[in-house]
């Protein structure tokens, strides 16, 4: 016969504490969010550090929204509130728009400081959406919360590429000769010019995204020899840290952005072109950092010294980058407006960086580029993106009419009996 064994009734019986949910031990929804944005950078494919960046920017938004607006946490939200969010971005008050100096906008912990620069166009409303709405299906996944209040909204449509939003070749040119004709009396001016130069040159030939531009070094830029020729050419190395999606490639170097780098790294004290492995930040500013020490880490205390010693400051955030484009483009458009050219300063005043890969890719095309090179080019997964920039979809299917019923397709200068 069977006994049991004797119960210890001495020793305390523990309850087993079950969790609620599997996101761990999270004490508000903004440490939920981090759980959540952790996971998305440890996938291998697309938890690239500029997504989790993007998903972290458009979380502060939230969470700017959810602490000045709402007064609501996420989590107990349902859709009225989802509907409310989305209408006050679509329409976003004067208040909610972060201070500007004409230099700067201030920084996160300083007055006047929000996560929101200007009202979120369409296509930034939709990036926003997309991510919310991934947040919150992650968080109903693991019983976080226990429905995704965005269930009707949807993740929101897909950006598509608007082709049409590049520089003409010759704005593109005006640009640059409105830079050369600028004054450039102090030794910063020249510095300015030079490096300004050589991000929209670098920009416009390289085809780059802004990203890739402002995370890349120096050193990025590299000599590649080719067994058949013997010859060496100049490629830049955009690394999976840099990339969207973490799709590393290896881009050809134009002579003109070649030429215009190694004007820039003359001006800045630089070699003329990089050294391997060379680590010097792509974008610099013409200041230098107060800080700054010798190898043997004594203080550098004179200006002069300190550009001896090449001790420039460097611009790492993308808006560096876009208040540098912008405010040549703006020099361009202001020219265009005094000659009575409404039209092309306005296409001026509204592109941005981003134009200028677009006009790379259209160039390319245009000028023959096999559809596949210039994909590898611009880093693209996926060809069809690709031909978003040309009309070859169209022209397929007119070949194909035209092959089995020639002369049925209207013409260009024809008019029908």
């Amino acid at each position: 016969m069977t006994t049991n064994p004797p119960v210890d009734s001495s020793v305390p019986v523990l309850p087993v504490h079950r969790p609620t949910h599997g996101l761990g031990p999270v004490k508000s929804d903004w440490e939920a969010a981090e759980v959540w944005l952790q996971a998305i950078a440890s996938r291998p494919k697309k938890g690239s550090p500029q997504t989790v960046a993007t998903y972290r920017y458009h979380i502060a938004k939230l969470r700017w929204y959810c602490e000045n607006v709402s007064h609501n946490v996420p989590s107990q939200w349902t859709m009225p509130d989802v509907t409310d969010f989305f209408a006050f971005l679509s329409n976003l008050p004067e208040w909610a728009i972060c201070e500007h100096d004409g230099i700067r906008y201030a920084n996160q912990g300083e007055e006047g400081y929000t996560p929101f620069r200007c009202t979120p166009s369409a296509s930034s409303r939709s990036d926003i959406q997309r991510c919310i709405h991934a947040m919150f299906r992650a968080w109903r996944e693991v019983g976080y919360i226990a429905m995704n209040p965005m269930g009707f909204h949807g993740a929101g449509t897909q950006r598509r590429v608007n082709v049409n939003r590049s520089v003409t070749l010759d704005l593109y040119d005006l640009v640059l000769e409105t830079m050369e004709a600028d004054e450039k009396t102090t030794f910063e001016q020249r510095q300015r010019y030079v490096r300004d130069r050589f991000v929209l040159i670098g920009l416009r030939e390289l085809g780059l995204r802004t990203t890739e531009f402002i995370k890349a070094t120096m050193g990025a830029f590299q000599p590649l020899s080719d067994p058949k020729t013997g010859h060496t050419y100049w490629i830049m190395h955009v690394t999976q840290e840099s990339a969207k999606g973490r799709v590393e490639r290896k881009i050809p170097v134009t002579k003109q952005a070649l030429a215009a780098l190694t004007a820039y790294r003359k001006a800045f004290g630089l070699s003329s072109v990089p050294l391997p492995g060379e680590n010097t930040p792509l974008l610099l500013s013409p200041r230098t950092r107060k800080s700054a020490t010798t190898a043997r880490g004594i203080p550098i205390s004179s200006l002069t010294a300190r550009r001896d010693f090449g001790a420039w400051r460097s611009l790492t955030s993308r808006h560096s980058l876009y208040a540098i484009v912008k405010d040549r483009l703006a020099q361009a458009a202001t020219f265009l407006e005094s000659i009575g050219e409404p039209e092309r300063c306005a296409q001026l005043r509204e592109a941005s960086p981003h134009w200028l890969r677009h006009t790379f890719a259209k160039s390319a095309l245009m000028t023959g580029q096999d559809l596949r090179t210039v994909a590898g080019w611009l880093g693209h997964r996926d060809i069809a993106t690709t031909m978003i920039y040309t009309e070859q979809q169209a022209l397929d299917l007119i070949r194909a009419t035209e092959q089995a019923s020639p002369g049925v397709l209207a013409r260009e200068g024809q008019v029908a009996p």
